[in-house]
């Protein structure tokens, strides 16, 4: 395999030159550069990455830890960050760590030990992380679409509360009042902030506070199946469903399937989030649509500031708070006698 020193041989010049004209550094002219780059090709030399991350300082990726690659909301998020890094010259590392406390705290440690220059992560521990350390040098973090409690890292999330409490208020106002809301774990940022605005719904229109109906679970699937079953079987029946995420909102279309529920003549529905297929279910459902690719976008732009600029890494760290939109479909009507 060919070395610095083999190309640099070859073009004549000083290892120190060549090393120079293949980083791009400005004080090589672009005629000694492009000899040392046809040479380079010539002789099929590849960098050593580590190497000059370790002379450098910095490798020019991000790490992206995020709960689920299935779910409509973090591969879309993904997809987004991924080209907006791009663009910034910079590539992603992905993790996946299918909301296992224990597996996100290791990816936090294996990313450190590979010298990203940041990392985006959507947190599946209740707490933050250490502080994240490489070779003497502290990791700039950001959270995307949940925050930790503690505020020590920048977050950009969606306006979950406002967002829960508008679908929740649009049933109101068709005349539900027996309104159950299937989420996921306390734990979680994103299901606090949403039952927070889904009582706000029903705050206003005075009912009392305990006869609420929220389903804990997971976000997934068969949580949103069980959790459906489970609120159908209540005496009174609701007559209104909030899904708090694209993948419970699959497995609660299952559960009313299955029980021959007729939506929105039997049960109205809405749900959180926009993926592409609620526009095609039948009916097309209800719901407060996210703009996650604004939120990745600037996830980027802030985690690539925080890298790159001294200055912005010592700013005391916010909270991007992005509103969304209610979409009204024909999964909602007015509850039946």
């Amino acid at each position: 395999m060919a070395t610095l020193r083999d190309v640099a041989k070859r073009a004549g010049l000083s290892a120190a030159t060549a090393s120079r004209a293949l980083s791009g550094h400005p004080h090589v002219d672009e005629a000694t550069r492009r000899r040392v780059v046809r040479v380079a090709r010539e002789l099929g030399y590849r960098p050593n990455a580590l190497a000059r991350a370790l002379r450098v300082r910095t490798t020019r990726t991000i790490g992206l830890i995020i709960p689920d690659i299935r779910n409509d909301f973090y591969a879309e998020s993904a997809t987004v960050l991924q080209g907006a890094l791009e663009s910034h010259g910079y590539r992603l590392i992905l993790c996946i760590s299918n909301g296992d406390p224990d597996h996100d705290r290791s990816y936090l440690r294996a990313l450190a030990e590979h010298r990203v220059d940041g990392i985006v992560h959507v947190p599946s521990t209740p707490t933050e992380p250490d502080e994240l350390d490489a070779g003497g040098r502290r990791i700039p973090l950001i959270e995307l679409l949940r925050h930790s409690p503690e505020g020590r890292f920048d977050a950009i999330v969606s306006d979950d509360r406002e967002g829960a409490a508008a679908l929740t208020r649009h049933l109101v106002q068709l005349g539900h009042r027996r309104i159950a809301l299937l989420t996921g774990p306390d734990a979680y940022s994103t299901t606090r902030y949403r039952v927070a605005g889904y009582r706000d719904g029903l705050h206003d229109v005075a009912v009392p506070p305990g006869c609420d109906r929220v389903y804990y679970g997971a976000y997934t699937s068969a949580s949103g199946y069980a959790l459906a079953r489970e609120a159908l079987a209540a005496t009174p029946r609701p007559t209104a469903l909030f899904s708090s995420g694209s993948p419970l909102t699959s497995g609660v279309l299952r559960a009313l399937a299955e029980a021959r529920v007729r939506v929105p003549r039997d049960v109205s529905l809405v749900a959180f989030e926009d993926p592409e297929w609620y526009a095609m279910s039948v009916p097309a459902l209800t719901c407060y649509a996210l703009p996650l690719r604004e939120m990745g976008r600037v996830a980027a732009d802030r985690i690539v500031a925080r890298v790159s600029d001294a200055a912005v890494r010592e700013r005391a760290a916010d909270v991007l708070r992005f509103g969304g939109r209610l979409v009204v479909r024909d999964s909602t009507g007015a509850p039946s006698a």
